[in-house]
């Protein structure tokens, strides 16, 4: 017969940083997902003449590349001269088009 006695196993220091990281993980995605719907409400969908001249005098941003969705919208990415900023449009089929990310350092090949 075995004399040991049972303990309960309490919570180590690696269990406690692993829910710590968790709650950490799962707050920073709660945020991340916060803001997305925040941009998303405040886009806006603009004549496309519009967006592109508000692009070119604010922030001296031209054509960069441009695609066609499967939609048939066409998504567009205009950037300055030196790369320095780069904002991504879509233009959806009724010609109102949309601010859909904006970042810096936009590298061309």
């Amino acid at each position: 017969m075995n004399n040991r006695k049972s303990r309960a196993v309490r919570p180590g220091i690696a269990s406690r940083r692993t829910v710590a990281i968790a709650m950490l993980g799962a707050m920073f995605l709660s945020s991340i997902a916060l803001a997305t719907r925040s941009a998303q409400a405040q886009s806006i969908d603009l004549p496309r003449a519009e967006v592109v001249e508000q692009l070119d005098t604010r922030y001296a941003e031209t054509q960069a590349a441009v695609g066609v969705t499967d939609e048939g919208g066409v998504i567009e990415v205009f950037t300055t001269n030196d790369g320095s900023t780069w904002t991504l449009v879509l233009t959806k089929t009724d010609g109102t088009s949309r601010v859909i990310a904006a970042g810096e350092t936009w590298i061309r090949r």
